[in-house]
């Protein structure tokens, strides 16, 4: 079912300036034009129309500390809100969570219920898992019709913390992690420098500001300098250099018929030339100047000679959907500026976007800087009853959350108490602010968001000048908003589970009119027909996510034919390069290792406190179940080689994604510890632990890689991953590993519904909410309810996803210390019911335990 939302126009009025509200949302639309048939407000009104039509959502997740370890949990409260105003969301009800590994494949997927634009949840960093960068990634069904840009992502670091994964010394890297490590490096290549000109485009003769990005070949961004030459190597920028992330900018007035070029002096020393984009005869040129309480923009024109000038340039600013057009002025091709001064007051906080109109309401040129009038977000205001405690102790906590004028603001917080060390491990990690004021209406990533808010200083309102320079608008494109087509709504928005997906031919092409027929058979049986819509897609909705959902779908043209394929969609897609390793234990940022020590200690500790929930523990890998000696294929079976079982075994006859026309060697991508897939479609390779090529066995016969990779995921029953000694029973040549594949053809007591490559059917298992562990919080002293012999906390002592202040901004919450002594970060994160970010931040010292 397809969300459908509309407003009635409303009436516009003569307040002195012309008065819009925009669509259903927070803003207003002033103009200081006098006639009817304003342009932008023509303009302006295509946009409400745009913004009631998508209704954008924005997704955010607080962690209870920045970076983990192997073996830990990672701890979550989640945010919707609607992408203008902030304010928590009424259209989405669901949310999705996916954490995904260094080669960017999906490994755990929570599915939560949203209630008031809140959920909560955890995942579990087994400690199989190899250590890397992860991302987590969250987004509901909504947000992917605006691209899967617009999810929210943060890059996680996962130190090796495990004891079973790491030796004593913490800055010696154990086999394991040396060869995860191997295994994600990016190939080496040149540094990647890009520029862009400050509202477009190099106009001749027109004054240029350039913005410079570059990154490294793994990904992270690259300190270079160098100067811009003509095509006879002369110099026309002195020097050039990115002294913040790998950003920049410089100055120059561009030739008619030259073309520049960059000559850069790379990190390793060496020098590279890389093209500045081409300088066109005829345009427009935009200009922002900070001048401190505004901006001073300019708009210059170039025009063919002879030519008449075109009428008065236009500007339209918004920030977050409040718009203000500003009145035309009149521009010339002789190069002098027309120009406008804005306010920075007169907007809320969040991205400036800047759009020049020409007199035919044709954009121009475009430009994004930022407000922030105050602080970027409310202050929480954290009191402990003490400073200091000793072990066990109780420690009470009062809230206060205020604005700047110190009102209270009932606000929506969740609150985590860690180790300092640990809380401080990634410092410039993003938080609710940055998110929601800069990062979630930028495309791409953005390294360090923390940076720019953290101190207000000369240089850090240059760099984040600088980003806005270089990092892309992604809210919407004026192609979009202007054209007479409204954009596509292809993804429901999600009051409750659904099963949605497009029919296909054999390729990617949507069959219009196929015919479904839907069988539920647990937890509840049912059976619908329905038929896609005009572009193949299906949606079926109202599970009630109590429990596992089984389907089987089957599929026909609408002339009966069977040679279809079901594709179920699978979240937003997870193709890209590798994510950038983390350096070598050795060279780790300052804190590391005493984090690891204490991530060590505390599990040692709960493994000798619980030592059943470490025997045959079973890993939840994106619905794909990897498990310790769980036989799926009988032992006596005759394909199986020496009757050997493997210790990793892989259930892909209940995986979705196995189901969705991936490759075999695709749907292991990522998802077991020590299994290395690199490459892309057709043309990927395996290792196991960086031991060179396993043997590859097929339902009993020794094939080559080649045989594997052509057989489509749906067709196998489970396969089976031999690692170090367990496959020396292969004999000769096993030292790389073995993996053994079993087909659903090949097993000939198979009982499943699809038994091969059977087009037009598909077996589902629809997962239900995820249920969030409850944070563990033993409490001490009279009566004693849950008070523990010992208390491993080490690392976040308390955890609350879902603490609010009353109407006063007033809250108090009761946490006890633990074993473990050292200095301990009180932090909260929310969203005020105004849809104001706040934050808050305090620190307790807990004297060490005595022995």
């Amino acid at each position: 079912m397809i969300v459908k939302n509309s407003t009635n126009a409303r009436t516009i009025k003569r307040l002195g300036a012309w008065l819009v509200p925009l669509a259903g949302t927070l803003s207003l639309m002033a103009f200081r034009l006098p006639a009817d048939d304003n342009p932008i407000r023509v303009i302006a009104e295509k946009l409400s129309a745009y913004y009631a039509r998508t209704l954008p959502e924005k997704a955010y997740l607080h962690l209870d500390r920045p970076a983990y370890g192997t073996g830990e949990t990672i701890w979550f409260s989640a945010y919707v809100v609607d992408a203008l105003r902030h304010r928590p969301d009424t259209l989405s009800k669901v949310l999705h969570v996916d954490l995904l590994s260094p080669e960017r494949r999906v490994v755990v997927r929570r599915t939560l219920r949203l209630v008031g634009g809140r959920a909560a949840g955890d995942i579990e960093l087994n400690d199989s898992l190899l250590a890397g960068t992860y991302l987590l990634r969250a987004y509901t069904n909504w947000m992917l019709n605006a691209g899967p840009d617009y999810v929210y992502q943060r890059r996680l670091q996962v130190w090796p913390a495990s004891p079973d994964q790491t030796p004593a010394d913490p800055g010696i890297a154990s086999p394991a992690t040396k060869a995860a490590v191997k295994s994600t490096v990016l190939p080496t290549g040149k540094v990647d420098v890009q520029f862009f000109p400050e509202g477009g485009t190099l106009v001749a003769g027109l004054p240029a500001t350039v913005g410079i990005k570059a990154q490294a070949a793994n990904g992270r961004s690259a300190v270079v300098s160098g100067q811009v030459l003509d095509e006879k190597n002369q110099p026309v920028v002195a020097v050039f250099a990115t002294p913040h992330a790998g950003m920049g900018r410089l100055s120059f007035t561009p030739a008619a018929g030259q073309r520049y070029h960059a000559r850069v002096k790379l990190p390793d020393g060496t020098s590279a030339d890389y093209p500045l984009p081409a300088v066109q005869p005829t345009g427009y040129s935009l200009h922002v100047a900070d001048t401190g309480d505004s901006y001073t923009v300019e708009a210059r024109y170039k025009g063919t000679p002879g030519a008449p000038v075109p009428g008065p340039v236009m500007l339209l600013t918004e920030v977050r959907g409040f718009l203000i057009g500003l009145v035309p002025r009149p521009i010339t091709d002789d190069g002098a500026p027309a120009t406008w001064k804005v306010a920075k007051s007169r907007y809320p906080n969040g991205i400036l976007h800047l759009t020049l109109f020409d007199a035919q309401s044709t954009p121009q040129a475009e430009r994004l800087a930022f407000i922030l009038n105050g602080a970027p977000a409310l202050n929480v205001v954290l009191t402990p009853d003490r400073a200091a405690y000793a072990p066990h102790d109780p420690v009470h906590v009062k809230v206060q959350v205020q604005d700047a004028t110190g009102q209270p603001v009932a606000t929506h917080l969740s609150v985590t108490v860690a180790e300092a060390g640990a809380a401080a491990l990634d410092p410039e990690a993003g938080n609710v602010a940055t998110n929601l004021l800069l990062t979630s209406d930028l495309a791409g990533y953005v390294e360090n968001p923390g940076y720019y808010f953290q101190n207000k200083t000369p240089e850090t309102t240059q760099a984040l000048d600088n980003l806005l320079l270089t990092q892309g608008w992604r809210r919407y494109v004026w192609k979009q908003v202007l054209g007479p087509t409204p954009p596509p709504i292809t993804y429901p928005a999600e009051r409750d589970l659904a099963l949605s997906g497009r029919v296909t031919g054999m390729g990617q092409q949507g069959i219009a009119n196929s015919q479904l027929t839907f069988i539920q058979n647990k937890p509840t049986r049912s059976i619908l027909t329905a038929t896609t819509g005009p572009d193949g897609r299906f949606n079926f909705t109202g599970f009630p996510g109590r429990d596992t959902a089984v389907i089987t779908l089957q599929a026909r043209r609408q002339t009966g034919g069977t040679n279809v394929m079901i594709r179920p969609d699978m979240g937003p897609p997870t193709f890209g390069a590798p994510l950038p390793p983390l350096p070598p234990l050795a060279a780790a940022p300052p804190g590391v290792a005493d984090y690891l020590r204490r991530s060590r200690q505390q599990q040692v500790q709960e493994r000798q406190n619980h030592p059943g929930d470490y025997v045959a523990r079973t890993v939840q890998l994106g619905n794909v179940a990897v498990t310790g000696k769980k036989v799926l294929v009988p032992r006596d079976d005759t394909r199986r080689l020496y009757g050997a079982v493997a210790n990793t075994v892989i259930d892909f006859a209940n995986d979705m994604s196995a189901q969705s026309g991936l490759s075999i060697f695709q749907v292991l991508q990522g998802r077991v510890a020590g299994l290395t897939v690199s490459g892309t479609p057709p043309n990927m390779s395996v290792q196991i632990r960086g031991a060179g090529s396993p043997i590859f066995i097929l339902d009993g016969m020794k094939v080559d890689d080649d045989a594997i990779s052509s057989i489509p995921a749906n067709q196998v029953e489970s396969v089976e991953v031999f690692k170090g000694p367990e496959a020396a029973i292969f004999g000769a040549g096993s030292n790389g590993g073995v993996i053994a594949v079993y087909t659903k053809r090949g097993d000939k007591n198979y009982k499943g519904a699809d038994k091969g490559p059977s087009p037009g059917i598909l077996v589902v298992r629809l997962p239900g909410y995820y249920q969030a562990k409850e944070f563990y919080q033993p409490r001490y002293g009279a009566p004693v309810l849950n008070a523990p012999a010992s208390d491993s906390r080490r690392l976040t002592l308390y955890w609350d996803p879902e603490f609010s202040t009353d109407i006063k901004g007033q809250g108090e919450f009761l946490f006890y210390t633990a074993d473990g002594g050292g200095n301990f970060q009180i932090a909260t994160e929310g969203v005020s019911l105004a849809g104001d970010p706040s934050q808050g931040k305090a620190t307790i010292y807990v004297a060490p335990k005595s022995r």
